[in-house]
């Protein structure tokens, strides 16, 4: 598996999260390339605007992008049912490619960025499951919130899924970072404003934020997490 990583941090619809495109070794399905970003703790990535649409085609170039078809993004429909995102957001059919969507209306079908050799602007539908039209081996996934405790921009999910050996106890954590800490409440390897939140979103009640674990979140907690704020 190869990918390129990019977080949205700029222009028009710039939303900060942290996407990348995943390219596999093989050809694989809509289904098969929304089961590896959920592994990931990502999500295949939607493009329900032009913006989003101009990013996602920023993210699709280069070796592996296109072999057959650009790569999947999170727009499908199931039989008998509409077109949607992954993301619930509104589907606006602006950028399907003339003669698209093609597939039958009772078979489940997805998008790909459309193009040859490079994005061309518009989406293409094909089937979802394993017997897919297209030969893709490359998708677009994003996630809300990453875990890069070495702090390199990459979500250390996708590191360690390319590089198994980054996570020899199998803890789902880069061996190389220090062990999570109780103020780390989101689980990411740093305590920071994420986890100030979480706190803030639970003060003066019980669960999330009671670091020292006497029944409520509270001055003493917010002390224990600024105490190791990174």
């Amino acid at each position: 598996m190869d990918y390129r990583v990019q977080r949205w941090t700029a222009g028009p619809g710039a939303d900060g999260r942290t996407y990348a495109i995943v390219i596999a070794s093989e050809p694989w399905s809509w289904r098969e390339a929304l089961a590896n970003a959920t592994s990931l703790g990502a999500s295949l990535a939607a493009t329900p605007d032009s913006n989003a649409l101009g990013f996602a085609m920023g993210l699709a170039t280069g070796s592996g992008a296109y072999d057959c078809a650009g790569p999947w993004v999170g727009g499908f429909h199931f039989a008998g049912n509409g077109w949607q995102w992954t993301t619930g957001a509104a589907f606006v059919p602006f950028a399907w490619a003339p003669s698209r969507p093609a597939q039958a209306i009772m078979l489940d079908s997805a998008i790909c960025l459309g193009g040859t050799d490079a994005p061309d602007g518009t989406w293409i539908d094909s089937l979802a499951g394993p017997d897919a039209g297209f030969a893709t081996r490359s998708a677009i996934v994003v996630w809300n919130v990453t875990t890069d405790c070495d702090a390199n921009g990459i979500p250390d999910q996708l590191q360690i899924a390319v590089n198994p050996n980054l996570d020899a106890d199998n803890n789902g954590l880069l061996d190389s970072c220090p062990p999570i800490g109780p103020a780390d409440l989101d689980g990411n390897g740093r305590v920071d404003g994420a986890d100030l939140g979480l706190l803030l979103g639970n003060y003066n009640g019980p669960g999330v934020g009671d670091i020292n674990h006497d029944g409520i979140v509270n001055g003493a907690d917010l002390g224990l997490l600024l105490g190791a704020w990174s």
